[in-house]
């Protein structure tokens, strides 16, 4: 008999936007190898789901568009989609797992999941597996309450967290695993988007959101500083319009273009640039660098030791906060043959070697 194992993430059906509903579908797809999985999500998204109603973040994102309900909203509570996704689906997910027992629950979707299985553990001891992926963003402030509820193995992204843990809470087992890339999606050979940008055309991926931590900004000011390289950015987000008139005042109308496309068209944006760059700040882990390089792009981040691990000799790390030393690293990455480098780099991460690290942990629960 396979040991059942519950995932949770009640956004994974709902949008693919971000990297934890991503890495819940995905990590559902590889452990279905070795294990019974169920995920449990707000709606069909693969054929090991089972669909549980409740209001997910995405669904209450779009809601806050009108500026009355987000008015409303924010009033009492900084981020009401995650609260309000919280509480609908451990209305409806604790009862499911009450009936149908799992041998391992897996939340995926921050304090809302781990509130079910915390539930779920103290009525039947059912282990809790936990991958942090806030890691040491806002100094550990989401971590250091996600730990009081003590999951029984505790996954991160580096060494770095994990030492940073057992300095809060030695008692904590906690395993060093990265996150996991599709390579047969991500890959060099398929179709390209066309843009049509002219020159050395650099990508950054991600939310646009003046208030996150992605600081799309610094690769507009970077680029500014370029003859002959043209910036793409790829999402969606509140301030389309703050980075599109920003775009237009730093680059000039016809060296850059936003887009957003479906999730299962992205590799194509991957595969239509020369180089890729994100300088964010304090990434937990970065999943979008994986991605560049399964397509075969170079990049350029931001100089931390997670990026430096990420990157490995697939690009360059730089201060990308001074403009003039991140324009200048974007010249030397577009101006060298990286080869097979980034491919490479990104073999390391293939979900294939990442979920059988995870099949290990749930065999040892």
């Amino acid at each position: 008999m396979k040991k059942k194992v519950a995932v949770i993430h009640p956004e994974a059906g709902f949008s693919s936007s971000g990297g934890s509903q991503l890495s819940a579908y995905e990590m559902a797809e590889h452990l279905a190898t070795f294990f019974d999985v169920k995920l449990l999500s707000s709606s069909k998204c693969s054929k090991h789901s089972v669909v549980i109603p409740c209001i997910p973040r995405g669904k209450v994102k779009k809601a806050q568009r009108n500026r009355t309900i987000d008015w409303l909203l924010t009033r009492f509570v900084s981020n009401p989609s995650l609260l309000i996704e919280s509480l609908t689906s451990f209305l409806t997910y604790t009862p499911y797992l009450m009936f149908k027992r799992s041998d391992v629950i897996y939340p995926n979707n921050d304090y809302g999941g781990l509130a079910v299985a915390a539930v779920i553990r103290k009525l039947f001891k059912t282990p809790i597996l936990y991958t942090e992926r806030a890691g040491m963003v806002s100094n550990g402030k989401v971590l250091r309450r996600n730990l009081k509820f003590k999951p029984d193995c505790l996954v991160v992204f580096n060494q770095e967290t994990k030492e940073y843990v057992h300095s809060i809470a030695p008692e904590q087992r906690v395993e060093v695993i990265p996150n996991g890339v599709n390579l047969a999606k991500f890959s060099p050979q398929g179709e390209k988007y066309e843009h049509g940008l002219q020159g050395k055309v650099l990508l950054t991926v991600g939310a646009l959101n003046r208030q996150n931590h992605k600081r799309i900004h610094l690769a507009i000011e970077a680029v500014s500083q370029l003859t002959d390289v043209s910036l793409l950015i790829c999402g969606d987000g509140p301030d389309v319009k703050y980075f599109n008139d920003l775009c237009t005042q730093k680059l000039g109308s016809h060296s850059f273009k936003i887009v957003t496309v479906d999730f299962a068209d992205i590799p194509n944006v991957y595969r239509s640039v020369d180089a890729f760059t994100l300088p964010s700040e304090d990434e937990p882990f970065g999943r979008v660098y994986l991605e560049a390089m399964g397509c075969g792009l170079p990049v350029i981040a931001t100089d931390d030791a997670m990026r430096r691990l990420l990157v490995g000799k697939a690009g360059k790390v730089c201060d990308v906060t001074s403009v003039f030393e991140y324009a200048e690293t974007i010249e030397t990455v577009l101006s060298l043959d990286w080869d097979d480098k980034p491919l490479k780099q990104a073999a390391a991460y293939s979900w294939a070697s990442i979920t059988e690290k995870y099949a290990k942990v749930i065999n040892s629960l």
